[in-house]
């Protein structure tokens, strides 16, 4: 073939190579079928920019995905070996929710709820079971609840981890589990769960380290930055789920996380 043509795909059905090269024909992408000596049709354009378009439907037509890319930021990050605390709290919530909503042992959820389900929402804690301000943010409500926060705590936790101790990282969910707990329960009661709230902080937190220190090693796309703080104002929209959301949670984890971003960036910057 001469160097002009363009091949991006070779098949033995000459029905379905000029099927595809009908297809693209429509798209106005010019294509042509040749047919060799051993039976094989070869597509091809005749133009580079063409190239692309072709192949990529040409993957289509065949049944092939187009190869996802990783974005730089998610390959350093999935590198980063995870540390104790997040394995330790990742496993933890798993346990609770195996217990508490597979299994229906209701008394574990009662027993780590901030508070009663109805009457003062603070009772229990001003009586002396002080746990209670943390523990909400390790029970669940449902696969898709449990899966979510734990695929961001896994990879947004070890950052912190790997890059400031385990230590840092116990001080920061005690921070802002507690802080983002005591702000949903304020508003809406004891009826909640989940480690979102905490997720929004390590998400807000890394966002704000990484503007205000340029040399922060790691970073999180800016895709999934706006993706995460979309979700967060589409949950705030009254009635668009058929489920409960603790928006005061989130909000108040994203704050938090971000007012430690800001201050270890001026702090790290210093140094």
């Amino acid at each position: 073939m001469s160097e002009n043509k363009y091949v991006f795909g070779s098949l033995k059905d000459h029905g379905e190579a000029k099927r595809i090269k009908n297809e693209l024909l429509k798209r106005g992408i010019q294509v042509e079928v040749e047919l060799t000596g051993e039976g094989i049709n070869h597509l091809y354009t005749l133009s580079e920019e063409d190239f692309p378009r072709a192949l990529d439907f040409f993957r289509v037509a065949i049944g092939v995905k187009k190869p996802i890319r990783l974005e730089r930021e998610w390959k350093e990050i999935q590198a980063i070996p995870m540390g104790n605390l997040t394995y330790v709290i990742l496993i933890l919530c798993v346990i609770i929710f195996g217990f508490g909503w597979l299994l229906k042992y209701s008394q574990v959820y009662e027993y780590l709820l901030f508070g009663p389900k109805s009457g003062d929402t603070f009772s229990l804690i001003k009586s002396g079971q002080y746990w209670r301000v943390l523990t909400p943010a390790f029970i669940h409500f449902g696969f898709m609840h449990v899966i979510f926060n734990l695929m961001w705590w896994k990879d947004l936790a070890k950052i912190l981890e790997h890059t400031k101790g385990t230590l840092f990282l116990s001080l920061f969910v005690l921070v802002t589990a507690i802080g983002s707990n005591i702000f949903q329960a304020s508003f809406t009661g004891s009826n909640f769960g989940g480690l979102s709230g905490v997720v929004y902080a390590l998400l807000g937190y890394l966002w704000i380290y990484k503007k205000f220190n340029p040399k922060a090693q790691f970073a999180l796309p800016k895709r999934d930055i706006m993706l995460m703080v979309g979700w967060f104002f589409l949950c705030m929209i009254p009635g668009i789920f058929p489920f409960g959301v603790a928006n005061h949670a989130h909000g108040g984890g994203l704050v938090l996380g971000m007012i430690f971003g800001l201050g270890m960036a001026f702090r790290d910057r210093e140094r």
